[in-house]
This record gives C-alpha cells, sequence and structure tokens, in this order.
C-alpha cells in the first residue's frame, strides 16, 4: 500500500492508545489466552488504575489429557482465577461454550453483545480471528464473534485490540511487568510441562525483545489496534 494512502487514513482515523484506556473488557477463547496474549499490558493498564474484566468462551474442558472435561473445567478454572489474582483482574465471566468450537459465533456474539451493553468498555482485547493458519475453531470464533458484536450491534462500539495477530499496529511497554506475565502463565501448570514451560518463556522473550525493540524498551506486546468502521468494507485495514 502506497505511503501516502497510509498516512490519509491514520489521519482520517486516528486510533487511540490502549495504555489510555480505563475500563477493557478482554473476551478470551480459553483461560491461558489472555496471559500468553497480553499479560504484561493487562498487568500495565490496572498499574495505571484501569479496571479489567475477562470473559471465557470456553472453560478449556478439552485441554487437559486423561481428565474428563468435567474434571479438566474445574482445573482450568482455578488455574485462571490464581492467575487473574496475579495480574489483578477486576471480574471473570465464564460464558460457558464447549472448548473445541461446538457452537455458533451468533451465539457468542450475542453473549458479547450484552456484556458491551452493561460494561460499557473503552476498549475490547481479543484474539485475532484472521490470523493466517489458525485452525483452532474457539479462537476464529471468538475473535469473529467480537468483530461482529462491535460492527452491528452496538451504538456507540468501542475499538478493538488483538493479539496473537501477524500486523500489530501498536506495541505496549511491559518491562515493568514481564515477570508477572510470566509468572501469570505459568500458573496454568496443566498447560505447560518442564520442556513446554521452558519452550515458551523462551519464545515470549525473544518476542517480547523484538517488540521492546521497536518500543524503545526492554519488553513489549504488540496488537492490531482498529475502530469498529474499519471491519467492514475497509481495504486499508491490514495496513492501518
Amino acid at each position: 500500500m502506497e505511503e501516502e494512502m497510509v498516512n490519509f487514513v491514520h489521519k482520517l482515523l486516528p486510533l487511540p492508545r490502549i495504555e489510555e484506556s480505563r475500563d477493557v473488557l478482554c473476551v478470551l477463547p480459553h483461560p491461558d489466552d489472555g496471559e500468553l496474549g497480553a499479560g504484561g499490558t493487562v498487568a500495565r493498564l490496572k498499574s495505571l488504575g484501569a479496571k479489567v474484566t475477562y470473559a471465557l468462551v470456553t472453560g478449556g474442558g478439552a485441554g487437559i489429557r486423561g481428565k474428563s472435561r468435567e474434571e479438566a473445567r474445574e482445573i482450568r478454572k482455578r488455574e485462571q482465577e490464581k492467575a487473574a489474582e496475579i495480574l489483578g483482574i477486576d471480574e471473570i465471566r465464564w460464558l460457558g461454550y464447549p472448548d473445541g468450537g461446538e457452537y455458533d459465533v451468533k451465539d457468542v456474539r450475542r453473549d458479547v453483545d450484552s456484556l458491551l451493553e452493561e460494561i460499557e468498555p473503552d476498549l475490547v482485547v481479543t484474539v485475532d480471528p484472521f490470523l493466517l493458519y489458525e485452525m483452532h475453531p474457539d479462537h476464529r470464533i471468538c475473535g469473529t464473534a467480537v468483530g461482529q458484536a462491535l460492527l452491528l450491534d452496538v451504538e456507540s462500539p468501542p475499538p478493538v485490540a488483538f493479539f496473537f495477530t501477524a500486523h500489530p499496529n501498536q506495541f505496549v511497554c511491559v518491562s515493568e511487568h514481564w515477570e508477572t506475565k510470566m509468572k501469570a502463565i505459568f500458573t496454568h501448570e496443566s498447560q505447560f510441562d518442564r520442556s513446554t514451560a521452558k519452550l515458551i518463556e523462551e519464545y515470549f522473550e525473544a518476542k517480547g525483545r523484538l517488540y521492546g525493540r521497536k518500543s524503545g524498551c526492554e519488553y513489549a506486546e504488540g496488537f492490531k489496534v482498529l475502530l469498529p468502521v474499519t471491519l467492514h468494507a475497509f481495504e486499508e485495514a491490514m495496513w492501518v
């Protein structure tokens, strides 16, 4: 895309800064997604006085091999509550959909509609459903439901910040909160054995440092921040 057009779009539709948000709704496919994708940012927002609400689409019931779905949900619920306490999350809402995508995006969208009307957040954080090669149905449904709700059903919709994105356009410096992020991630003990934990730590440290260099700090997290108006028939959305 021509640089001239990019600059024009940015002037026409200036994007808000994530750190300026004071009432944030995070809509997440599973326990642990919030910590992995945005844990440092959530901790920073809390340090700045923001209210942060988690809404979990599923309870992660398919996420522990050898455990029934009911057993897995209980374990993962406890892990998520512990992680939320570490990050300072104000409230967790459990939407109750089955892990694995056996439900309809329209139903999740209606739940997101209700949360938007009740909470009236100034920012919604969720997974990027357009991530190339993303095959997990819960992630695709979650991000799509949020985008559709913001586009179709809210009179004055807030912006959205997608994480797990290939096209970040905003970076949040989280150097002071990096250890908190990692501590929150590893409360999800059912998901990360010793070898996986080492891989996770090395991967996120490398990415955090890469994004940090873009932001002039040690560690940062990246997001694709978009206004709802750009979620329909807006060819420039990838480059905004």
